[in-house]
């Protein structure tokens, strides 16, 4: 769901200017969250809460320094980067805090960071990066390895509302950018339909990956989530008609090889 529905934004940001589609689509994800929270029920503390905005905030300002660095022009090397990264961060992270995965499971992780820099078109010759665009990229996977660390200290019994004020950290945010550019949210030329369903797919994903993380290792949900772009490329083959290249299939190819070793484990 995180890979279609990042496919459904990039479709939209060609119609519509990416802060709009932003504030937008997260604005339905976090009227959608805040319904069912409200349904499902919970009782959060204030560091559930606190963990959630946090998480809100890295993954806006992920979010901002991915397509500032992809804007540079050499996507074939932010891209990548910046998926390590973010695959990094929560291995290390759980690891660290005294995570052990099974030998199979270890042998997945490595298989996926590979997969992650295959999918995203590493391999492909491109000019080397200014320092300013690689610490963008640095920070983006940061950024995005921060949100998975953070929802995962939040408890069970806070339910959703975590991923209640993550969204609503991250709208407010990007609302006060908006304010500060003068720039009102509007669809553009792009079908509501696809900024809508941007934000339903992103919100369900964020919801389906904080039930994953609190009923399994982060080292191991981390990397599995990670593996998204297999649907953004899959989407962009069937709608958009676009061919994989050599690099892409290996991704793929190694995506399946790593679930299959991670589940196994």
């Amino acid at each position: 769901m995180w890979g279609s529905g990042d496919f459904l934004g990039g479709l939209a940001n060609r119609a519509a200017p990416l802060l709009s589609v932003l504030v937008i689509s997260q604005g339905v994800g976090l009227i959608g969250m805040l319904v069912a929270a409200a349904v499902l029920g919970g009782s959060p503390s204030g560091a559930d809460l606190a963990y959630g905005a946090l998480a809100g905030l890295a993954g806006a300002a992920g979010v901002a320094m991915l397509y500032r660095g992809l804007a540079s022009g050499a996507m074939s090397l932010v891209a990548p980067i910046t998926g390590v990264v973010a695959v990094v961060v929560p291995i290390a992270v759980g690891v660290g805090g005294g995570e052990r995965p099974a030998a199979l499971q270890y042998a997945g992780i490595v298989v996926a960071v590979a997969a992650v820099a295959l999918l995203s078109g590493g391999g492909s010759r491109a000019s080397r990066l200014g320092r300013g665009t690689l610490m963008l990229a640095l920070g983006a996977g940061i950024g995005f390895g921060l949100f998975y660390v953070a929802i995962a200290k939040t408890a069970m019994g806070a339910n959703l509302w975590p991923l209640v004020a993550a969204r609503g950290a991250s709208v407010t945010a990007l609302l006060i950018v908006s304010g500060a550019a003068r720039r009102a949210p509007s669809f553009g030329a792009a079908n509501p339909l696809v900024i809508v369903g941007a934000g339903v797919l992103d919100v369900t994903a964020n919801a389906l990956y904080l039930l994953a993380v609190h009923g399994g290792l982060l080292s191991v949900v981390a990397v599995l989530v990670s593996l998204y772009p297999v649907s953004t490329v899959l989407c962009s083959m069937v709608v958009l008609g676009e061919r994989l290249r050599t690099a892409q299939i290996a991704g793929v190819a190694a995506a399946m090889v790593a679930v299959a070793l991670i589940t196994a484990g």
